[in-house]
């Protein structure tokens, strides 16, 4: 038994979601950023995907970081090496740079308490849960169902808690996204309602809400809170150690060489899904790394997002993010920056709700895994094109999110440290990379 609906045709894109217990970890892939410092490692050089007769075992496993073990196969990236599934490790521990339980309306980020999934809520298809759709065999549309279709279980929604984990005080920022073209998960609820769970999460005001450190935290966490719920997590190692910042991570060789005035690309993957949007900024590398330096100089996006896998730029899809309403530049911080939201829908629409529909057309497979919300953990990686997340589920990381940035003409020849910020929408947390870049005349 199938409801039939309308898919489009149009990009694919690299990226993660989230498993049930994970949470929307990110990173920036090109210019390799200095949160990458562990991918130099024997552990981590000595990983590769898709497994061989010499990598086994933990050595070409992708997992998701919650022991703090084993976890040299959590941010893998496209290798660039002409194979379009092949994947390394040297990104390090680059995903696992963050920013917990940081909330918009609030001053600084608790560390803690991120609101995973913003309580323990469940949604039904026409009445029916994940379950029941699966048992029946039904495959639905799990990104845009059609209005009043996808609805909270009432039954579940006890734990909800929109209320953002700071005093209220005079002035603070509010929420401004609230066209359901912007947002990224529970799009149909109204805007600022009860059932609008994710109203004060970071990317509902982008760019407003506080950070611990503008380049991560090692764990996403304050020194000396230890490991935390929802992906709070880390690998000591002789490099780096959780609660490190990543602000004052060791300086590299300049990642890319820019022309004052030009256009280059930047990338990003992600290996859990937590919606939301993202941007670039820049700053002198003399200067301290902290968000107010880094809001003196945000970057503008120019022209359509690139979809690549591999690194391969025939397998590259476009997609236009102005055309679909997915840019921003209004009440974003600083203000007038230009932000795009993150172009891939969830897997998880028993969780989530709706989002919206992929920029590629997806296969029979990924759409009934989705609709019956099958256990991620034992989706076979690549069953879905540009849906859902990997580590675990149904996607791939040789997936990157590429886009041009326009270099400012009038900016002085040196050494700069290039920020990508992603703020989440379903979590209160904020991924960070930083890259050293050098910029000529």
């Amino acid at each position: 038994q199938f409801q039939r609906f309308r898919m489009p045709g149009i990009a694919a894109v690299l990226v993660a979601a989230a498993v049930d217990m994970a949470a929307g970890h990110g990173a920036m892939t090109y210019p390799t950023p200095r949160n990458a410092i562990d991918g130099v490692l024997p552990a981590f050089q000595a990983w590769s995907y898709p497994c061989d007769t010499t990598h086994k075992g933990w050595n070409c496993s992708i997992t998701f970081c919650g022991t703090g073990h084993n976890c040299q196969g959590s941010c893998p990236k496209s290798a660039h090496n002409g194979q379009v599934d092949s994947l390394t490790a040297s990104n390090g521990q680059s995903c696992y740079w963050f920013s917990n339980g940081c909330m918009v309306g609030c001053d600084e980020c608790d560390g803690t308490n991120n609101h995973f999934g913003h309580g323990g809520q469940r949604y039904l298809y026409s009445g029916m849960t994940a379950d029941q759709v699966a048992k029946k065999k039904i495959v639905i549309n799990p990104w845009v169902p059609p209005p009043n279709a996808m609805s909270m279980d009432p039954n579940t929604t006890k734990g909800l808690n929109i209320t953002i984990n700071c005093s209220p005080r005079p002035g603070r920022a509010t929420p401004t996204i609230c066209d359901p073209r912007l947002r990224t998960m529970n799009t149909q609820a109204e805007c600022g309602s009860k059932d609008d769970i994710y109203y004060f999460s970071p990317w509902r005001a982008p760019g407003s809400a506080p950070v611990i450190d503008a380049c991560g935290v090692a764990g996403g966490r304050h020194l000396g809170q230890g490991p935390g719920g929802a992906g709070a997590d880390y690998m000591n190692t002789s490099l780096s150690k959780e609660g490190d910042l990543g602000s004052q991570l060791p300086a590299m060789k300049p990642q890319a060489v820019w022309k004052a005035g030009s256009q280059v690309e930047a990338g990003w993957t992600v290996s859990a899904h937590h919606g939301g949007g993202y941007a670039y900024r820049l700053a002198p590398a003399t200067a301290p790394l902290t968000e107010e330096t880094f809001r003196k100089m945000p970057l503008d996006f120019v022209g359509k997002s690139m979809l690549r896998w591999g690194g391969i730029k025939e397998t590259q899809l476009e997609f236009d993010p102005v055309e679909r309403g997915w840019q921003t530049s209004v009440g974003t911080v600083p203000k007038g920056s230009t932000w795009r939201k993150f172009p891939i829908p969830t897997a998880l629409w028993a969780r989530e709700g709706p989002s919206f529909e992929p920029v590629c057309q997806e296969s029979l497979d990924c759409i009934r895994n989705i609709s019956w919300g099958q256990n991620t953990w034992k989706w076979k990686p690549g069953v879905c094109k540009c849906s859902g997340h990997s580590n675990g589920g149904p996607l791939l990381p040789n997936l990157e999110v590429v886009d041009l940035l326009q270099v400012p003409r009038d900016l002085a020849p040196g050494k700069y440290v290039l920020q990508w910020r992603w703020d989440c929408e379903e979590t209160d947390q904020i991924w960070a990379s930083c890259a050293d870049v050098e910029v000529t005349s």
